[in-house]
């Protein structure tokens, strides 16, 4: 296996392990970045990948400087979070080797269960006003209840990292779910992480400030429109032959 997960400093409580990848709407990193900032989470780990891509840069906040694969424990919650800052072709390449190494991570340190965080294209979403799907394994279906929340669709199919993940804590017997909000397909969408971390409430009862998302998401949606108005002007008024 090509990437290993090193930790420089104990983890007190496995109870859950939480992560999410750059996908649809980048909800799902979106969301672990965010619950690192909010909840005064530490870096007490790395990912070492081969050939990791050439960049740094502060991502997380000013006072560390990030690199491509961490781990973050939050310590009064119980949250271990695995963030990985850059995407593209590094993570096409790398992807099933990183899915391996945090899944066997996640095993052998024995969590209580696995929180994943993606996006659903929201132009799948049907008549109803539901928010979001999920999907579970099988360990975490024969462990928890899942009344008042609806499966993913059938046949319709998880891709990229997060299914990777999904599919080694299916083999390995960890019970885990991953949270798919309906997101804008084609930009970021904080809205979208704002519903992730609101039903992560109910998964753990931990509730976290999302006032910067908001403020992220306000921000989208000021240049959206600008951008509009300025394409209407450009336009200029309708010609007549």
């Amino acid at each position: 296996m090509n990437v290993k997960l090193k930790v420089t400093e104990p983890i007190i409580r496995t109870w859950y392990f939480l992560t999410g990848f750059a996908g649809i709407g980048m909800v799902g990193y979106l969301t672990v970045q965010h619950l690192a900032n909010a909840l005064n989470c530490r870096r007490v780990g790395f990912m070492e990948m081969p050939r990791e891509p050439p960049f740094s840069a502060y991502v997380v906040n000013t006072n560390t400087l990030s690199t491509p694969g961490e781990i973050y424990y939050c310590p009064e919650p119980g949250f271990t979070l695995s963030i990985i800052h850059w995407d593209g072709d590094f993570m096409t390449r790398y992807a099933h080797d990183v899915a391996r190494a945090i899944a066997h991570w996640v095993y052998i340190n024995g969590f209580r269960e696995a929180i994943l965080f993606g996006g659903l294209d929201n132009r799948l979403r049907g008549d109803d006003n539901d928010k979001l799907r999920v999907a579970v394994t099988s360990e975490y279906r024969n462990r928890y209840s899942l009344s008042g929340v609806k499966l993913m669709e059938l046949n319709y199919a998880m891709v990229g990292p997060l299914a990777l993940l999904m599919n080694e804590f299916e083999r390995l017997n960890v019970p885990a779910i991953a949270v798919l909000p309906y997101a804008e397909p084609f930009r970021a969408d904080p809205n979208a992480a704002i519903v992730a971390i609101q039903f992560l409430k109910e998964l753990t009862g931990v509730e976290v400030d999302v006032s910067r998302l908001r403020e992220l998401a306000e921000m989208i949606d000021r240049e959206i429109r600008e951008i509009q108005e300025s394409m209407k002007r450009r336009e200029g008024p309708p010609h007549y032959i």
